[in-house]
């Protein structure tokens, strides 16, 4: 009878928009109709999502109250077939793993219960926890934007435990990271990790065999912290990621790229510490993605010029003439040229004179 006199849309406005006290009376009064032949009308009346957002005990109005009844109403919910996956859609499992172990939370064992309602086994409910935790660091990060909070997300990637998913099998050993962390930060690591491929089932990734350990380490742990955390201090480590970063941008993305916010960082760093000492080696690594990174590669050559006494007797001038002749003749010639300017212009003066 309540129900046919139209009660549960003005339930569910309750629910949305309602007070604290109207909300809780709200939720209360659902979590008694949402049983039996009234599940579905329930459910169709549009009361799940405002239920959920209750359930987090980091949004604004959830009370003890208003969060025991909005799961046990979510609980009965996903114990009905018709609507289990429903529910994941809406975002309960993050909800309901928020709220199951924040300490403090007066609807925690009502949150479990009905977390097992969708996650039957413990192995999804830690999952379903794990990733919630990650979602909370990763808002918490973006919100807070210092260094520390990302330095926490990068320090999630490393020695493989029971909180990794997937494993990188590098040259010098395994390093564990989220599938969630690296698929956030990278469209190439989205597709790869969740594109329906034979590669994205497997929790094992080979990496870039070009590249060294200490760029894969490196990368993954921007990766982890959203392209924000410290950088390499060695400068070999630093071009190689300038390298491994550019392909990784590359990837077709609507979204975030940590792998551009990396290279961009980077290209920044090792072009405010050129000088005589290092310009050889920046070309030397940075050559094969020139087109990457022309502006870096551009500011090389130009220090390469200004320094050539210096250059020229780098053990790396040997190595840069046999890879890439043309690039050293063309040096050579800029300094024939300026020479020859230099001689011409002396013998002009001493003939005026």
């Amino acid at each position: 009878l309540i129900v046919e006199a139209g009660a549960l849309p003005l339930l569910v406005k309750l629910l949305r928009t309602g007070t604290e006290l109207g909300k809780a009376e709200a939720a209360r009064a659902t979590s008694r109709l949402a049983q039996g032949p009234f599940l579905l009308r329930v459910v169709n009346a549009g009361a799940l999502p405002p239920l959920i957002a209750l359930v987090c005990p980091l949004c604004a109005g959830s009370k003890a109250g208003a969060g025991n009844n909005a799961c046990l109403v979510l609980e009965r919910t996903a114990a009905d077939p018709r609507f289990c996956e429903l529910v994941r859609e809406l975002g309960a499992v993050g909800a309901l793993a928020t709220a199951a172990h924040m300490s403090g939370c007066g609807w925690a064992d009502k949150a479990r219960a009905a977390l097992h309602a969708i996650c039957p086994t413990q192995d999804e409910i830690e999952r379903a926890l794990m990733a919630t935790y990650l979602e909370n660091c990763i808002l918490h990060a973006q919100r807070d934007a210092s260094a520390s909070c990302f330095e926490s997300l990068a320090s999630l990637a490393g020695p493989v435990s029971k909180g990794h998913d997937v494993v990188f099998r590098l040259s010098d050993g395994e390093i564990g990271c989220s599938r969630l962390l690296l698929a956030r930060a990278s469209p190439y690591y989205e597709k790869y990790l969740f594109g329906g491929t034979a590669e994205s089932a497997s929790v094992v990734v080979e990496p870039d065999p070009d590249f060294s350990s200490a760029a894969h380490r490196a990368l993954i742990g921007q990766l982890h912290a959203l392209g924000n955390a410290p950088l390499p201090a060695e400068l070999d480590v630093r071009l190689e990621l300038i390298c491994l970063a550019a392909k990784l941008r590359d990837a077709p993305s609507a979204g975030p790229n940590a792998a551009a916010r990396v290279l961009e960082r980077c290209e920044r760093a090792v072009r405010d510490s050129l000088c005589a000492d290092n310009c050889l080696a920046v070309l030397l690594q940075l050559k094969p993605c020139a087109a990457d990174v022309p502006e870096l590669v551009d500011a090389a050559h130009a220090v390469v010029a200004e320094n050539v006494a210096a250059v020229l007797k780098q053990p790396e001038w040997k190595e840069f003439r046999k890879q890439y002749p043309d690039s050293a003749s063309d040096i050579l010639e800029d300094i024939a040229l300026k020479e020859a300017s230099v001689i011409a212009g002396t013998c002009k003066r001493l003939r005026a004179a």
